[in-house]
C-alpha cells in the first residue's frame, strides 16, 4: 500500500553528503521556514556512484535505511512537524521537499 498525498509546490537542490548528519531538506526549506508544510521528501540518487543513508539526528550508514546508487525512495513527512530526516554518504543527492 502506497501513500497518496496532495501537492501543489516542488522545492529541489543539490546536497554534498558527508559522514556527518545534515538535514535532508531543501536549503530553500531550511532558510523560509517552510519545513512544517512539506507532505514528503523525496532522495533522487539516480545518478549517483555511493549510496545515501536516511535516518534520524544520528543516522549512520550502519543504522540508515539505504537509498542506493542509482535509486530513488520518497518518504512520507508528517504535515505540520518540523521534525527532520537526515541523511549520511559520501558524494552527492538531489533533495526534493513536496508542499
Amino acid at each position: 500500500m502506497g501513500f497518496v498525498k496532495c501537492f501543489n509546490e516542488v522545492k529541489t537542490a543539490s546536497l554534498s553528503l558527508s559522514s556527518t548528519a545534515q538535514k535532508l531538506a531543501t536549503p530553500w526549506t531550511l532558510s523560509n521556514s517552510r519545513d512544517g508544510g512539506r507532505t514528503a521528501v523525496e532522495v533522487n540518487n539516480v545518478e549517483g556512484d555511493e549510496n545515501a543513508y536516511v535516518g534520524d539526528e544520528d543516522v549512520t550508514t550502519s543504522t540508515g535505511i539505504c537509498v542506493k546508487a542509482g535509486e530513488s525512495r520518497v518518504f512520507p513527512v508528517q504535515p505540520g512537524s518540523s521534525d527532520y530526516l537526515y541523511v549520511v554518504g559520501s558524494g552527492s543527492i538531489i533533495v526534493a521537499d513536496y508542499y
